[in-house]
């Protein structure tokens, strides 16, 4: 009997021992820290806006914060979690989420409002201590009539480190 469980035992021993040491180890997430020219832990730290503007995607609506009076800020952890604080004549939006790039290529933001794993894509420059972000179509939305209700529009940053 002693015989017959150890040929039971070590069998399920190596089973286990497979299943464990060929567990995922993380290595094939999309989502990483450096792109192709700078790491996300590069901007950490607060950053004034220079240029935020809106166009709408399908009209001829137009909204440039800074010229309306408005300011912006950004504040950016090494993790690439932030918080990107709108102040507009008359109220203040807050957004927050992870920015990362997306298999160390595309420059990526998943805002803690979006669905899991839907992140908005931008083109991206960091020049010394600019950083701007260019979004293409339907990567914001607007009320550019003041209607109450938002509509599609791209936006574009420029940001100077403080």
């Amino acid at each position: 009997m002693k015989n017959f469980t150890k040929i039971l035992i070590a069998p399920l021993i190596a089973v286990a021992f497979l299943l464990f040491s060929c567990s995922d180890n993380g290595d094939d997430d999309p989502k990483l820290d450096c792109g192709p020219t700078y790491c996300i832990s590069d901007l950490a730290g607060t950053w004034n806006a220079t240029a935020l503007t809106f166009a709408e995607c399908n009209g001829p609506g137009f909204f440039d914060l800074i010229d309306a009076g408005g300011s912006a800020s950004i504040v950016i952890q090494t993790s690439g979690r932030f918080t990107l604080t709108l102040n507009y004549p008359g109220g203040t939006e807050v957004f927050s989420g992870k920015m990362y790039f997306e298999d160390g290529k595309f420059y990526s933001i998943q805002f803690d409002d979006d669905p899991p794993n839907d992140p908005t894509y931008f083109g991206d420059t960091l020049s010394g201590n600019t950083f701007s972000l260019n979004g293409g179509p339907e990567t914001a939305e607007f009320d550019f009539d003041e209607d109450g209700n938002e509509e599609c529009a791209s936006v574009d940053m420029t940001w100077v480190k403080a």
